[in-house]
């Protein structure tokens, strides 16, 4: 069924960036398997409920959300001339990471973009009517501090993105909102566990948008766009900042089964270790050697259609993406395996 511009669903969401739906969907995810987890181990005594259905609505309206919000990042970015910028780059001969918007043709135009980020909205939005009726206006609190960061991510006026704030607010939703609003809409309460389990997601999350500043350096200059990396002046510096992230991470969840929040089962997150190691390997081999590609292993976990990828030239870019993503959803899914023990 066509939907905008004579495209499908399907063509919007791919159109969207859906690999990088991980980045919401695996946070949702914790939440939601620390509120199972809580129910499980009181249902003896009737004192919470886990909904499911809740939880499945919230799912995806999530999905609905992060892919309407790109696509909204897509039309602000073409809109100011940053997209423009980035294949002047490249066209140069500069090695700029190319994609966005390529979608756009003669039958696809910007407005057609800004249609579809509002039919995906409006989708989540009538998916958090229906947990808004149920569980109550915290809900709201939650989906409208989502929309009004997730717009002035790259949105006029504030653009935060260009202004050095990226990075830390697509961390923050991704980490303390969504995982507290997914254990919420599952359990119709938050506690500690959520609100410490959102660390390390938000870390990661940064992080996984920090590697991606790393390897946009250049362009980002060139479209005034201030990442992190930009404001400090160094690639160098964001490998550090990435490096202290990943730690924070791991010594988070330390602190919090110290402290009798998470059970000494939660500690498996260090069987993690060697994706974090592998991806800072690779970090540190694309600041020394940038021209060198690296070939994805199998146990880096899940990179789709790289097939497309190389042939796109990208592959030397989404290897490294695609491991600190996947670094992040393996920390957090054993993260909440691990309170189930």
């Amino acid at each position: 069924m066509p939907y905008v511009a004579g495209k499908t669903i399907g063509f919007w969401i791919r159109a969207s960036r859906s690999q990088a739906l991980g980045q919401s969907l695996t946070p949702y995810l914790l939440g939601t398997l620390l509120a199972l987890a809580s129910w499980t181990s009181a249902r003896d005594s009737g004192t919470l409920h886990f909904n499911a259905l809740y939880a499945a609505l919230g799912f995806f309206g999530v999905a609905f959300a992060h892919s309407g919000l790109n696509l909204l990042d897509d039309y602000f970015d073409y809109t100011n001339g940053s997209v423009q910028a980035r294949q002047e780059l490249a066209d140069g001969g500069v090695r700029a990471r190319m994609g966005k918007c390529s979608y756009l043709d003669e039958s696809v135009g910007q407005k057609d973009i800004a249609k579809a980020a509002a039919g995906f909205i409006a989708i989540a939005a009538v998916l958090g009517t229906a947990i808004l009726i149920g569980r109550g206006p915290v809900v709201l609190a939650f989906a409208g501090a989502t929309l009004l960061l997730g717009v002035a991510y790259s949105g006029p006026p504030l653009r935060l993105s260009y202004h050095g704030l990226g990075e830390l607010i697509t961390g923050f939703i991704f980490g303390p909102l969504v995982v507290v609003a997914s254990y919420f809409v599952a359990l119709g309460r938050i506690d500690s566990q959520a609100i410490w389990a959102s660390v390390p997601a938000g870390l990661l999350t940064v992080n996984i948008l920090n590697a991606h500043a790393i390897m946009d350096f250049g362009p980002d200059k060139a479209a005034n766009r201030t990442t992190l990396v930009v404001a400090l002046g160094s690639r160098w510096a964001g490998l550090w900042i990435g490096e202290v992230l990943i730690v924070a991470s791991y010594a988070s969840v330390v602190a919090a089964v110290v402290l009798g929040v998470f059970p000494l089962a939660a500690l498996a997150v260090f069987a993690t270790v060697p994706l974090a190691v592998e991806f800072s390997r690779l970090m540190v081999q694309y600041l020394n050697h940038p021209e060198v590609d690296a070939e994805p292993k199998r146990w880096y976990g899940p990179m789709g259609a790289w097939e497309r990828i190389t042939k796109s030239g990208i592959g030397w870019f989404m290897v490294r993406w695609y491991l600190a993503r996947n670094l992040l959803a393996a920390f957090v899914l054993t993260l909440a395996v691990a309170n189930f023990v």
